[in-house]
């Protein structure tokens, strides 16, 4: 029915039936659990077009989305919208002298009119609605689509009563948009959907405030929801802003960056006094703009949306539609201080490979492959321990671990620091020196935009359009926000705090970890050392297949010394197809679920990461949290 391109379906209504319209009566039935009023919406629409004149559609808005159904002879298929797929929509009025051209401003999805004809319908009113739909492109392969439909209203003579239709079917939309997202739960005594945006403009290839305002600002507007952009200025800025700040004005943190951005984030909340509330209220999201992005990769392969060629995209669609999805995060212990991880830990190769491959940053991505070939050649081992609590399968331990998933963060009242546990190891400190966040973090603002300054970026000429035009009644909304950041939504800094009186995430744990001589333990020379716990470490590395978000496992991959080139050379190619771990384990590579492994580098020698950032070589103990955070995923189809 609709071809993809520039190509636009206008729609109008016969001049014989501008008064007498087919419209079918609105339904009175409530088709939504929600406290409030909504009804289905009919009306009969048809198009203009030289491809489909003559063609007549019944359309329906109801709470499974947008329906148009052909009620002619003319071969066709009929479209449907479903309601997960659209994202918002917009009244609007043409303005008599406005002109429209075929590239910028919103020429590019309005009907193509001309001035006289301009003069004759400029009472006329128009509802877009923007929706992405999931379909296949030529190689079979998943993408989202940007579709724009325009229902265009000109049943009355005046430009009021038209637009009051159109306003109807705009609020009918949203309430049924709001209620999709909400589950059907009431929002009555909410905080108003709004969002802290922090973005490293240097992470990547150093395009990430760009590839923002192009990608990820017009599907903010499209759905209109509010947010507060904040670039970073220094390393450790987002971890600062976000133990500091109160956060009590926002209901979600994105970043815009890489992993190493989000964790800063994660420890920044952590090292709040409140960051129980906060954990429990403030949901976290991330757009993918760094050169790793193992974590929106692992989110997108876990939900089943399309990741390439667009990752951007689908993180902005799940930032404005998306649902809080637990997430486990795994508490270290360093030897002075305890920091929170929610990718990996590694020591030995893929480390060194990661760390000592930034001389080459100027090479792209190239850098990786020829660091592995020299890596190869010079291959390294290392002396050291590593001891692990495999994850529990028994038939008990099965409940436990589901009442770990289903639990409320709230009951974790009675919990035990694992502290204690780990006497027979090492001592650690519980007290973490960080430097103090002296300056006065200011805030990058956007400037205040209309809404039809903003048309040039997000009515692109690459977007599927399709226009409608009613043969009934009509009323208009207006915009709700403009996304502009002013200091009145920015909440003061707190005042500095003794990290001392920190109760730890672990705290919250029901089960204290069992004594050491219950570990598995391991002695020798190591190639590497590499704890996952999700899918993927990069957005072509698939090294954790059967990982979850919230599974509370950490994967443990140890390759031994002796192991030949060849077989190491096979196991790093075959890491971006996800087949590079045996069965069953053998002599050379080992896998193994566990719930807390304690590392020991016998000389303290090698790079050892943690979420792709190096930290001080030495001993190290990690445990998982399960249900940590909230973590914004895509939607689940409906």
């Amino acid at each position: 029915m609709y071809s993809s391109g520039n190509c636009s379906s206008d729609f109008s209504y016969p001049p014989n039936m501008q008064m007498t319209s087919a419209r079918h009566e609105v339904e009175t039935e409530q088709t939504l659990h929600s406290s409030n009023s909504i009804y289905e919406l009919r009306d009969t629409f048809y198009s203009s077009s030289k491809k489909k004149k003559g063609s007549v559609f019944h359309v329906v808005l109801n709470s499974s989305g947008l329906a148009l159904q052909r009620s002619t002879t003319v071969a066709g298929k009929d479209l449907v919208v479903k309601i997960s797929d659209i994202i918002g929509g917009r009244c609007v009025r043409i303005q008599r002298t406005q002109r429209f051209k075929s590239t910028g401003g919103c020429g590019v999805c309005t009907p193509n009119i001309s001035d006289k004809e301009r003069t004759s319908e400029d009472e006329d009113a128009y509802l877009y609605l923007f929706a992405y739909v999931l379909k296949k492109n030529i190689r079979n392969v998943l993408r989202r689509e940007r579709t724009v439909i325009t229902l265009r209203f000109r049943s009355f003579d005046s430009h009021e009563d038209n637009m009051r239709e159109a306003e109807k079917w705009y609020k009918t939309l949203k309430a049924y948009r709001e209620s999709y997202v909400l589950n059907g739960v009431s929002k009555n005594g909410q905080i108003p959907k709004r969002l802290l945006i922090l973005l490293n403009p240097k992470s990547g290839s150093g395009k990430a405030k760009e590839l923002f305002h192009r990608q990820v600002v017009p599907v903010l507007n499209e759905a209109e929801v509010p947010y507060d952009l904040y670039v970073t200025k220094h390393s450790n800025y987002a971890y600062d802003f976000v133990r500091r700040r109160d956060l009590s004005v926002w209901t979600e943190i994105a970043t815009v960056g890489g992993d190493g951005l989000f964790h800063e984030v994660v420890n920044g909340l952590f090292k709040r006094m409140d960051w129980e509330n906060v954990i429990e209220n403030i949901s976290l999201g991330i757009v993918p703009c760094g050169s790793g992005n193992g974590l929106a990769r692992s989110i997108a392969h876990c939900c089943g949306e399309p990741y390439d060629p667009k990752p951007i995209l689908g993180a902005a669609l799940t930032l404005v539609g998306g649902h809080s999805s637990s997430m486990d995060i795994v508490e270290i212990e360093l030897e002075n201080k305890i920091i929170y991880s929610f990718l990996s830990v590694g020591w030995g190769l893929i480390s060194d490979i990661d760390i000592e491959s930034e001389r080459l940053r100027a090479l792209g991505y190239q850098r990786f492959t020829i660091w592995t070939l020299h890596r190869l050649i010079n291959l390294r081992t290392y002396r050291g321990r590593i001891s692990y609590i495999p994850k529990a399968e028994s038939a008990t331990d099965a409940i436990l671990s589901q009442t770990h998933v289903s639990r409320s963060r709230t009951s974790l009242q009675h919990s035990i620091s694992f502290q204690g546990t780990l006497s027979k190891v090492y001592k650690s400190n519980d007290h973490i020196s960080e430097t103090e966040f002296e300056d006065v973090i200011s805030l990058e603002t956007l400037a205040n935009q209309s809404f039809r300054s903003r048309c040039g970026s997000w009515l692109s000429s690459g977007s599927r359009k399709s226009t409608y035009y009613s043969i009934s009644e009509s009323l208009y909304h207006s915009i709700s926000d403009t996304s502009e950041c002013s200091e009145s939504h920015c909440a003061e800094g707190i005042a500095d705090i003794d990290e001392s009186q920190f109760r730890r995430l672990s705290e919250r744990n029901v089960q204290p970890l069992p004594n050491y001589d219950k570990w598995v333990v391991l002695n020798g020379e190591f190639v590497m050392i590499h704890a996952a716990y999700q899918t993927h470490l990069g957005s072509d590395c698939f090294f954790a297949p059967q990982s979850k978000l919230n599974d509370g496992t950490i994967y443990l991959v140890i390759i031994h010394g002796g192991i030949s080139r060849s077989q190491l050379l096979n196991f790093l190619i075959n890491m971006s197809s996800g087949t590079h771990l045996p069965p069953e384990n053998t002599e050379f590579i080992k896998v193994v679920r566990a719930e807390a492994f304690h590392l020991e580098p016998y000389e303290n020698n090698g790079i050892l990461t943690v979420d792709g950032e190096r930290v001080k070589c030495g001993q190290l103990q990690a445990r998982i949290i399960p249900d940590a955070v909230k973590i914004l995923i895509p939607k689940k189809k409906i």
